[in-house]
C-alpha cells in the first residue's frame, strides 16, 4: 500500500519543524496522530525515517533523503492547485505603463483587493506610443489625445507637466532664474519637455547645462526623491509624495496639451462584465478621491 498524502505531509513536516507538536500544530492535528502518521508510513516504506529523543526528533539518513523530496513534491503540487485556481477565478487583465503602474496604480491596488477580495487584477505592462487595445486585455490606462475607433474611455487625469524637487533643495530656490544653479532631470523618451516648459517661462534652454538623463519617469522621480535636481512631472506619478512632502511643486506654470489626458480604454461590451465593472467603479471613485493638484 503506498502511504497517504496526509502522513507524506505529516513526514514532511516533522524536520522541517523540528519535532512532532510543531508538526501538529502546523497541520491543525494532535500530536498523537503526527506520531501515528508517521509511524505508519515508516512501516509502509520499510524504513525508520526519524530518531526519537526526549527532547530532539532527528531524521535518520533515510528520512534525511526523503525530505527534499517530498518538499519538492509539495511545492509542486500547492503551485498546480494554485495555478488552476488562479485561471477559474473571476478577473480580468489591465494594461498600463510602467511609471503610472508603479507610482499611483499598485500603491492603491490594495483597496480593490479588499473590496473585491475574489476578483484576480492581473497587470500588463504597455510601453509602446502606439495605444492598442489587445484581446485578452480587458482595458488600458494610457495617456492619449482622443478615444480610439470603435472604444470607450473615461477620462482620468490631466497631463499636466510641472517641476517638483525634493524640500531642502526647493528651499533654495526663490525666482524662476535660480532654476539655472540646478541639475534638470531629463527622460530620455521625452527630450522636448524641459526644453518647452522652459520657453514657456521666458527661459533660455540654451543656458541649462546641467542635465542627468533617464530611460524613465520613475527614475527621474526617485532621482528627485534624493536630491538630485528637478524633475519634470506629471501629477499621478508624484501626488502621493507631494501630499507626504516628500516633494514639493515649483512655480504654478504647467504644461498642458489641450485634449491630452489619461483614460480608461475599453470595449463597450466589457461594461457587462462584473470584473470589470468592478473595477471601473472602483476606479473612477479612486481617482475622485486622490484629486490631484492639476486635475
Amino acid at each position: 500500500m503506498s502511504p497517504s498524502l496526509k502522513g507524506l505531509k505529516a513526514v514532511e513536516a516533522a524536520p522541517r519543524l523540528g519535532s512532532f507538536v510543531a508538526a501538529a500544530t502546523d497541520l491543525n492535528v494532535t500530536q498523537t496522530a503526527i506520531s501515528r502518521l508517521v509511524k505508519l508510513v515508516e512501516g509502509q516504506i520499510g524504513q525508520t525515517l526519524f530518531e526519537r529523543h526526549a527532547n530532539s526528533l532527528l531524521p535518520t539518513p533515510a528520512g534525511r533523503s526523503l525530505a527534499p523530496l517530498l518538499d519538492d513534491a509539495f511545492r509542486r503540487l500547492e503551485a498546480a492547485v494554485d495555478s488552476v485556481r488562479r485561471t477559474t477565478l473571476p478577473g480580468l487583465s489591465v494594461a498600463a505603463g510602467p511609471t503610472f503602474t508603479m507610482r499611483w496604480l499598485i500603491p492603491r491596488l490594495q483597496h480593490f483587493q479588499r473590496q473585491h477580495p475574489g476578483i484576480e487584477v492581473r497587470l500588463v505592462t504597455a510601453i509602446d506610443d502606439h495605444v492598442t487595445l489587445r484581446p485578452d486585455w480587458a482595458a488600458t490606462i494610457r495617456l492619449s489625445s482622443a478615444p480610439l475607433p470603435g472604444l470607450l474611455a473615461d477620462p482620468l487625469f490631466s497631463a499636466a507637466l510641472f517641476p517638483v524637487a525634493a524640500p531642502a533643495l526647493a528651499d533654495s530656490i526663490r525666482k524662476l532664474g535660480d532654476l539655472q544653479h540646478h541639475t534638470l532631470l531629463e527622460v530620455a523618451h521625452a527630450p522636448k519637455e524641459w526644453p518647452r516648459w522652459l520657453t514657456t517661462s521666458g527661459l533660455d534652454p540654451a543656458r541649462f547645462r546641467r542635465r542627468l538623463s533617464f530611460d524613465y519617469s520613475t527614475y527621474a522621480i526617485q532621482a528627485a526623491l534624493d536630491g538630485l535636481g528637478i524633475a519634470l512631472v506629471r501629477a499621478p506619478y508624484v501626488q502621493d509624495d507631494l501630499d507626504a512632502g516628500r516633494l514639493v511643486r515649483l512655480f504654478d506654470l504647467a504644461l498642458v496639451d489641450p485634449g491630452k489626458a489619461w483614460h480608461l480604454i475599453y470595449r463597450e461590451e466589457t461594461l457587462t462584465d462584473p470584473p470589470f465593472a468592478a473595477f471601473r467603479a472602483w476606479l473612477l471613485a479612486e481617482v475622485q478621491r486622490s484629486s490631484p493638484q492639476d486635475n
